[in-house]
């Protein structure tokens, strides 16, 4: 399935970060699993009660968030790069920001 992209540069690297516009169901599915899996139940008189959260899973789930959201980065010399969290973890802040700011929304928009 093709996707409608949007195009951002990001400030302070100079990247380019192509977008999808929305996720597909499959990447919801894919980042609500973090949190879930991330909590561990006990039953207590037959009845399940959460125990521990790992509380990394916010981490976790913006980053897959954004990693299914890019289709592609590209360098000032428009050289690919790796889509991994390494990359993510290595942006100024600034980028990073304007890279969650232009994440789909799960909305459709309006023509």
């Amino acid at each position: 399935m093709d996707r409608p992209t949007i195009e951002v540069e990001l400030p302070i690297s100079g990247i380019k970060a192509t977008i999808y516009s929305y996720y597909l169901r499959g990447d919801r599915k894919a980042i609500e699993a973090i949190m879930l899996e991330s909590a561990e139940f006990e039953q207590i008189d037959g009845k399940p009660t959460l125990k521990t959260v790992n509380t990394a899973y916010r981490t976790k789930m913006e980053d897959k968030a954004v990693l299914l959201a890019i289709k592609s980065l590209v360098d000032k010399e428009s050289k690919p790069i790796e889509l991994k969290v390494e990359v993510l973890d290595n942006l100024p802040e600034e980028d990073f920001k304007t890279l969650q700011e232009n994440l789909p929304t799960g909305k459709l928009k309006k023509k």
